[in-house]
């Protein structure tokens, strides 16, 4: 019994450090799915997938997608099944849709890539997604996780998530960077409302200083000469 299990587990261990960041099959209403990646990854180099696929029972028009963070590049494709139609395509996902025939496996393989990190310190995650299915019936998905350092390269998923719970120390400025403070903006004074002046209307003339019907007396100009 021994000695069958023992060469078992050396060959599950191998087929296991062939690649560095994998998952098991997912299943969901006989429809599976499987997104593998092969390790070591670094920035800017291209990174090898593989999509396997299958369903029980077959389908017509089930849709495999691949898809990541927007910052992913899918490079290119390598091999996929010749009934397989592209029905949507951009840098960081593709879509497919295929007649599948039950208990047969499709394969699709390509490779995509990572960016440069921006900063000099801390990790950066990358989430990858493999999804199979169809309106009518279910949609299963497969992803991959993928922790970088500050330098490109990849970290073992554990110490990627426990160095991703340090506090890290803010970035401290190069010693010719002359900081300028930000200049407050003047206090506006608005001035007080001063009071417009009164105007007093002039009386109304006294008693005996109107004429008949009330009307006021006008100087009475002279008459033109005569002829």
């Amino acid at each position: 019994m021994k000695r069958v299990f023992w060469p078992s587990l050396l060959l599950i261990l191998l087929l296991a450090a062939c690649s560095t960041s994998s998952s098991d099959v997912e299943c969901l209403e006989g429809i599976c799915v499987s997104l593998e990646v092969d390790g070591p990854i670094q920035a800017l180099q291209p990174v090898p997938f593989v999509i396997s696929f299958r369903t029980e029972k077959d389908i017509t028009g089930l849709e495999i997608s691949m898809y990541g963070d927007t910052n992913i590049n899918i490079i290119d494709i390598d091999k996929k099944p010749d009934e397989a139609r592209i029905t949507f395509q951009k840098e960081s996902s593709m879509h497919w849709q295929i007649d599948t025939k039950g208990g047969e496996e499709y394969v699709i393989t390509g490779h995509f890539e990572l960016p440069k990190p921006t900063v000099s310190y801390g990790i950066f995650s990358y989430g990858l997604i493999a999804s199979a299915g169809h309106p009518s019936i279910a949609r299963v998905t497969d992803s991959v996780s993928i922790y970088l350092d500050a330098e490109g390269n990849q970290i073992e998923n554990s110490k990627a998530i426990l160095e991703m719970q340090t506090d890290w120390p803010a970035p401290t400025p190069p010693p010719d960077l002359t900081i300028v403070p930000p200049t407050p903006w003047p206090t506006i004074v608005w001035p007080t409302e001063t009071p417009l002046p009164t105007v007093t209307p002039p009386g109304y003339p006294a008693p005996g200083d109107e004429g008949a019907a009330g009307q006021q007396n006008f100087p009475t100009l002279p008459a033109y000469p005569n002829p």
